[in-house]
């Protein structure tokens, strides 16, 4: 892994499963694409800090009519200096990486013939971490390695609304979740 400076754009795109959330990483390297579930916890908006780069590499995908050809970096932290969120410009459109990993899950269904169970229970999407923190000020820390899809039903569960108010909001600098009221599902 090498600590780059630099900034993150990070901007939410529409796909066919859902938003998801996908970054450009500008620093003294270049420009590198980010595609990591890491990026749905964050707000639109350009961040500065420093990234741990695990990997560079050339990804792609294919979208309409055309293939795009894009050099990507793999993130293994990120350290935030600074933030600002709201609307980052619109570049093109990009492919829906829920859609690929659908594509590759159907694979290995297909191969192991069981098909997989979906989560209704709150207590099991989200696992170790439950029973979330019932006090207002308790934090709880998502892992990616739980996968988009997965992680993506957590974070609709934490950004849901109660009464027209946020029961949770994310903190950028510390890349976690706090307890900002109090709602019905508490004990």
């Amino acid at each position: 892994m090498v600590q780059i400076t630099g900034s993150l754009a990070i901007k939410t795109v529409t796909g066919r499963y859902g938003d998801f959330n996908v970054a450009t990483l500008d620093c003294e390297l270049g420009k590198f694409a980010i595609r990591d579930a890491m990026l749905d916890e964050y707000n639109e908006g350009t961040y500065q800090g420093t990234f741990g780069v695990k990997r560079i590499f050339s990804g792609s995908y294919q979208t309409e009519h055309r293939v795009v050809i894009e050099t990507r970096a793999e993130l293994s932290g990120i350290w935030l200096n600074d933030y600002q969120e709201g609307k980052v410009p619109e570049e093109s459109l990009e492919s829906d990486p829920l859609a690929e990993e659908r594509q590759a899950q159907a694979i290995q269904r297909s191969e192991r013939q069981t098909p997989a169970q979906p989560v209704d229970d709150v207590s099991a999407l989200f696992g170790e971490l439950w029973p979330l923190g019932a006090q207002i000020g308790d934090v709880v820390k998502l892992t990616p390695e739980v996968g988009r899809e997965v992680m993506g039903r957590q974070l609709t569960y934490l950004k849901r609304l109660i009464d027209g108010e946020r029961v949770w909001r994310f903190e950028p600098k510390a890349q976690h979740w706090t307890r900002i009221r109090l709602d019905e599902e508490v004990n």
